[in-house]
């Protein structure tokens, strides 16, 4: 037997955070990162938006744009540069959510080799619909 002590060092929310949603990451068999640890360790369960179907959309830069679309996108706003491609999540649950996340990260993946696997905010539209932030 050894006669060693254990020793605990304090552990801050966001690790905790982290790790609790890196575990449900390989439950759920998702290969996008959960980054949104405001609500702190909710469950695959927990509601984050109201029980209904919501669309969720991803903008990402097309693999053809030039730097001429991508500076005049920036400089008035538009999106000349940019694709959309979009998903359902069945419901406001984080698991619906990240299934959704999941879908839009791997079809802009597909398109462009698109690496922002941090799924960073669901900012509410005025159709209802959900835009997907994302970082990499």
């Amino acid at each position: 037997m050894f006669d060693q002590a254990i020793k605990f060092e304090d552990v801050d929310t966001d690790t905790l955070c982290i790790e609790h949603f890196d575990d449900m990451q390989q439950e759920l068999g998702m290969s996008t990162v959960w980054s949104m640890w405001d609500g702190g360790t909710m469950d695959a369960d927990h509601a984050i938006f109201t029980d209904k179907m919501r669309k969720v959309t991803y903008d990402f830069i097309r693999a053809d744009a030039t730097s001429e679309e991508i500076y005049a996108d920036l400089a008035d706003g538009g999106n000349r540069s940019m694709v959309q491609v979009s998903s359902f999540a069945v419901n406001g649950t984080v698991k619906a959510l990240w299934a959704a996340a999941e879908s839009c990260f791997q079809q802009a993946k597909a398109a462009v080799g698109d690496w922002h696997i941090y799924i960073e905010d669901f900012e509410m539209q005025d159709d209802g619909s959900l835009a997907l932030v994302t970082g990499s």
